[in-house]
């Protein structure tokens, strides 16, 4: 007759006890025979910073806002998208900043954000004006990135991300699918509308 394999047998006797701690030992029981439903909450994906408010224009061109913006380099898809876009009769808006607590898939972060999550490419480049060459502002300019969604001229949701590039001395902006398997980056900033 063969012994029967214990069940969590990958895992050390310290990492079983650690779970009993966090648990409780006399919620154990309960969580065996099925009477103790155990919910695991994850923490938070985006924490609320701070809501600045981002002025309107009648008409925005941003091919024209690149140098003034220090916008040094560009992947080629915001090139394709972004850099020839016109943006109408765009509104003043306060947007949310929000820190992104954990490595996310920009789907999750849509999700999240529901209906607030477009911005407009003028807000992004108003902002990056203000903090050209690297000023103290609300954007990052620690190397983190610094998370836009924007339709692009295709009229589809694209992640737009800033970084300061120190050693350069300006912006790199690049815009991602947000279908894309690729993790977003914990402890970047991501803009959002607030209603």
């Amino acid at each position: 007759m063969s012994t029967p394999e214990f069940a969590s047998a990958p895992y050390t006797a310290g990492q079983l006890n650690a779970l009993v701690k966090i648990v409780g030992p006399n919620n154990v029981p309960g969580i065996l025979d099925g009477t103790l439903e155990l919910v695991i909450k994850q923490p938070d994906l985006l924490k609320r910073i701070t809501a600045i408010t981002a002025p309107g224009v009648a008409r925005f061109v941003a091919k024209n806002c690149l140098k003034v913006a220090n916008v040094g380099e560009m992947n080629d898809k915001f090139k394709e998208l972004f850099c020839n876009k016109v943006e109408e009769n765009v509104f003043e808006a306060k947007l949310v900043v929000s820190r992104l607590e954990r490595a996310s898939l920009d789907a999750l972060i849509l999700t999240e954000l529901g209906d607030k999550v477009e911005t407009s490419l003028a807000h992004m480049f108003d902002l990056l004006k203000k903090q050209a060459n690297g000023e103290d502002g609300i954007l990052l300019t620690s190397g983190y990135a610094n998370g836009f969604y924007i339709c692009g001229t295709d009229g589809n949701i694209w992640a737009v991300r800033c970084i300061w590039i120190s050693g350069n001395r300006y912006w790199r902006v690049g815009a991602y699918s947000v279908e894309s398997p690729r993790m977003g980056i914990s402890n970047r900033q991501v803009f959002s509308r607030d209603f």
